[in-house]
């Protein structure tokens, strides 16, 4: 069996050109110093081309392409690569695992369920696992469970059976709900042989609590070393603290989404030194005044967007640093 994702698993924003006002073509040539920003910050894994990375709004050859690049430079840096192969087509996904399967430096992939025709039952999205994960060539398939997006109304534990009838080599689930209940169903689920990623940042301590040991979420791009004293707390058993910086990680996401959180959150991203380009459409731009009100915001939050590496916050404990190998928070990532 393929080695559980530890610690923090970046969904990396998809670097995009300037054209006019919104996203152009895929600016590869930023994804090398996105890699190096995020190992440097503690980051463990990359999951590419997810909602964070907009990856309905690319074609199948910029996923492949982008793959291709996250692979070649992810994996010196010490990051392990998760490629986000799943959407409306599944044929598509089909052919994006098919591809990445040759792929040396993509360990896994990830899937998510199609939405505008969207399946009638769990077994119809387990089947269509199925189909993606025997063309992986027997590279682990994670299930990236979203409700928000998807609008998939099936619970974890029914989706669970679903999966071990139709598709008993599914490594994961990259689960995106608030509610525990679904992390804790997916860990118990097929005598727990299901690597549980916790996909919603503003709920890792709940995730922790429950025994998930790996998470993916897209402020780990900017604010990686909070999350990671927040291990760091949990497991030294100090539950005050935790909660301390679970509070300021809900206070920086709830600074963020009201400009429109992906949109926003490129422009936390410039602040760091690291430019990934506007979105791209449908999502909107900020404009002038929204993007001086988001730094107003984040000022508020005393965010530090430069000072000694980029990407940390004031009042995260003091860290200055990615963990060291042989400490609590190393271990974890």
């Amino acid at each position: 069996m393929s080695q559980p994702f530890l610690g923090l698993v970046s969904a990396p924003h998809t670097p995009f050109r300037a054209d006019g006002d919104v996203g152009g073509a895929v600016a590869f040539d930023v994804v090398p110093a996105l890699a190096a920003h995020l190992a440097a910050t503690g980051v463990s894994a990359v999951y590419v081309a997810g909602a964070t990375g907009e990856g309905a709004s690319l074609s199948f050859a910029e996923r492949r392409d982008l793959f291709d690049v996250w692979a070649e430079v992810g994996p010196p840096l010490g990051l392990r690569v998760i490629a986000q192969v799943g959407g409306e087509c599944v044929r598509d996904s089909e052919r994006l695992a098919e591809h990445v399967a040759g792929v040396a430096g993509v360990e896994a992939l990830g899937a998510i369920a199609p939405r505008f025709y969207a399946p009638r039952s769990p077994d119809v999205v387990a089947q269509i696992l199925a189909r993606i994960t025997a063309a992986a060539g027997g590279k682990p398939t994670y299930y990236y469970d979203i409700p928000a997006l998807t609008g998939l109304p099936f619970g974890a534990r029914e989706l669970a059976e679903a999966f071990a009838r139709h598709v008993p080599t599914l490594r994961g689930i990259k689960c995106s709900r608030y509610e525990g209940v679904h992390v804790l169903d997916y860990l118990r689920a097929s005598d727990g042989r299901y690597d549980v990623l916790a996909g919603t940042d503003e709920a890792l301590l709940s995730a922790l609590v429950l025994g998930a040991r790996g998470a993916v979420g897209s402020t780990y791009n900017f604010a990686a070393p909070l999350y990671l004293d927040l291990i760091a707390a949990f497991d030294a058993g100090d539950l005050v603290t935790a909660r301390a910086l679970q509070a300021r990680s809900i206070a920086l996401v709830q600074a963020i989404a009201p400009f429109g959180y992906l949109s926003a959150s490129r422009l936390v991203m410039r602040r760091l030194g690291v430019d990934v380009g506007p979105a791209r459409l449908p999502l909107a731009p900020l404009d002038a005044a929204a993007a001086r009100a988001l730094d107003a915001a984040l000022d508020a939050l005393r965010f530090d967007g430069g000072a000694e590496g980029g990407g940390f916050f004031e009042w995260a404990m003091g860290r200055r640093g990615a963990a060291q190998p042989g400490s609590a928070v190393g271990a974890r990532a």
